[in-house]
């Protein structure tokens, strides 16, 4: 009988080393719902930036193509993922506007998105024909 015994004992898994496994599977998943979060968060910031940068070249395009005489520097409008201006856009657009030689302008259109650490800048010079 002290064969059986000692069997009995040896088969299976003890209470403790079933605790070791369920506490490494919940670690596991818990690291797992926590990447799966970062993802989503990163996910949602690249296209916040993907939009600025649409929103900041078209406008550097409508400010290129205007009478360089005519330009001056534009507070923060509030504007929609298009560009569109909408009071309750969630990005803000701003132009500034300076002279950095006595024909040439610096344009800088700036656009600001949620959760965004800096603003998004772009950087358009234009040339200022001087009159004769």
């Amino acid at each position: 009988m002290a064969v059986n015994s000692r069997r009995s004992r040896e088969a299976g898994f003890t209470l403790v080393s079933v605790m070791i496994a369920v506490c490494l599977l919940s670690l596991g998943l818990m690291a797992l719902a926590k990447a799966q979060g970062v993802l989503a968060r990163s996910e949602t910031d690249t296209a916040n930036r993907s939009s600025a940068l649409a929103i900041a070249q078209g406008y550097t395009e409508v400010v290129r193509s205007r009478d360089p005489a005519t330009l001056v520097s534009e507070t923060a409008t509030l504007v929609d993922a298009n560009g569109t201006v909408n009071l309750g856009g969630k990005y803000s657009r701003s132009t500034t506007v300076s002279s950095d030689a006595p024909n040439l302008l610096r344009v800088i259109v700036t656009v600001t998105y949620p959760r965004a650490q800096s603003p998004l800048q772009i950087v358009t010079l234009i040339y200022k024909p001087t009159a004769s």
